[in-house]
């Protein structure tokens, strides 16, 4: 029988399934005649010459196989790559979103508006980019985040041309407004959450906390590099140059670094309970049980929403009115400007070190705890001034800008081990619609409380009011120990 092993295994074809049939002749039993199958094929694989049409589709697929079978401080090879790529893209997609703060008054004098077209361009962009979310989501879960996102930094470019060429005001609505928020979105976070949640499983919460963190990133470098380009290159040219560096830059990278996620490590994973041996194909959680061990359907995420409602609410007011509430309070506009840049930056390091908080902790917990900080925080801005005040308002900018961004990290594991990967991308684009409807609101409520009583002593108390409400119902979600 050895013998006759030899030969077939010689001829190099068939080698594997004849050979699993001869021992299973032999009496050795169906298991024993399998695993001489396999190892028969290994190496009539390994012996067997392919032709170069196969040897060329194998390659195709190289980059799925390496990514299955390698790994990287304790994650797929590519996960690691693909955060890399999404970085450099947010960093330059929330940069040029925001760049519009740099180019306010040079637009005004240049063509004879006031400050109102250009704040409704801004609105825009914060309504147009929540809007779009829950579409972007949906986009990324059919099309690939990778393909979203590459849209989105070019649709973004060709923005620039458009403002580059804006005289009238319905042209700043949509060049400085819509089509901005349009490019953020698909080129944000709710994408790349998406694509994050299929790569990473047990450093997905550090993964989404760097992500995250490449927004306030972007917004610190951007508005003072247009403040630089300005004098020279006019603010026609320096915005289009901003607008442009997004797909010149981050197409390159989204095309070298980032994959979408292979199948073997984006479907559904159990809970990292151990399970027994051959029970993986059966542990993957049906849409229904998965609903059963939420507790109460969609409920988890709805309250979910109502804490990102919260923090849209409080840090869209902060970003917008905080430099203009240090100078009403008789501080220098520039020394306000300071302070905003200063809790931007302790928004990075806050951003990135939620992240493995949520690997270790119960996200819900965690964006109780980020929310009922906002709003504790948040009555320190009614002691602003020009002496005491300064102290005051570094000590808010410390505070609130370690829960800056901060709940990116949280959320998105929340949804992955609620409902799945699959349901990332939608889901978070939903709770991210609410965070920018409540943005929206906050900034209103700022322009209102100053226009009606002539200070934000009543914005300042309504949005630590709503930030305590998001914060509060955290504490409704339960772990998921608990389900």
């Amino acid at each position: 029988m050895e013998r006759v092993l030899r030969k077939r295994h010689r001829r190099g074809t068939g080698g594997g399934a004849a050979g699993g049939a001869a021992l299973a002749e032999s009496g050795a039993g169906a298991g024993v005649g399998l695993a001489g199958g396999l190892r028969g094929e290994i190496a009539d694989a390994a012996l067997t010459p392919r032709p170069l049409s196969q040897r060329a589709r194998g390659g195709v697929d190289a980059w799925v196989q390496s990514a299955a079978m390698g790994r990287r401080w304790g994650e797929a090879s590519g996960a690691w790559a693909a955060l890399a790529g999404c970085v450099v893209t947010i960093v330059l997609a929330a940069g040029s979103r925001t760049s519009l703060a740099a180019f306010l008054r040079p637009i005004e004098a240049d063509l004879g508006l006031d400050r109102s077209v250009l704040s409704t361009a801004g609105a825009l962009t914060v309504l147009t980019y929540g809007v779009a979310q829950p579409l972007v989501g949906a986009l990324a879960a059919r099309l690939g985040a990778r393909r979203v996102m590459i849209g989105s930094a070019i649709l973004t470019g060709l923005g620039g041309f458009g403002m580059a060429a804006a005289t009238e005001p319905w042209q700043l609505y949509l060049f400085a407004g819509i089509v901005p928020g349009l490019g953020f979105a698909g080129a944000s976070s709710v994408p790349a959450a998406a694509l994050l949640a299929g790569w990473f499983s047990s450093h997905l919460g550090l993964a989404t906390g760097i992500m995250s963190s490449a927004i306030p990133a972007g917004q610190s470098i951007f508005v003072p590099l247009g403040t630089v380009l300005l004098p020279t290159l006019g603010w026609r040219n320096a915005y289009l140059v901003l607008a442009l560096a997004v797909p010149i830059v981050a197409v390159p990278f989204l095309g070298l670094l980032v994959r979408e996620a292979p199948r073997a490590l984006a479907g559904p994973r159990p809970h990292p309970s151990p399970l027994p041996e051959g029970e993986g194909a059966r542990s993957r959680p049906h849409p229904e049980r998965g609903r059963a061990r939420s507790g109460a359907g969609y409920r988890d995420v709805w309250l979910l929403g109502v804490g990102f409602f919260g923090c849209g609410f409080s840090d869209q007011f902060v970003s917008l009115h905080l430099v203009a509430l240090g100078a009403d309070s008789g501080i220098d506009p520039l020394a306000a400007a300071g302070l905003l840049s200063l809790l931007l930056v302790v928004g990075i390091v806050g951003s990135i070190a939620s992240g493995p908080l949520a690997d270790r902790l119960p996200p819900s917990h965690l964006l109780a705890g980020l929310y009922l900080t906002r709003a504790l925080t948040l009555p320190l801005l009614l002691f602003a001034g020009a002496t005491a005040g300064v102290a005051v308002l570094i000590m808010f900018g410390l505070l609130f800008g370690m829960t800056y961004i901060a709940n990116q990290a949280p959320g998105a594991r929340l949804v992955r081990d609620r409902y799945g990967v699959q349901a990332v991308g939608p889901l978070m684009g939903s709770v991210g619609l609410a965070h920018q409807i409540g943005g929206a609101l906050g900034v209103g409520l700022g322009g209102y409380s100053v226009a009606q009583t002539g200070n934000y002593g009543l914005a300042i108390a309504g949005v630590a009011v709503v930030a305590l409400i998001g914060g509060l119902s955290q504490l409704l979600i339960p772990p998921r120990s608990a389900q």
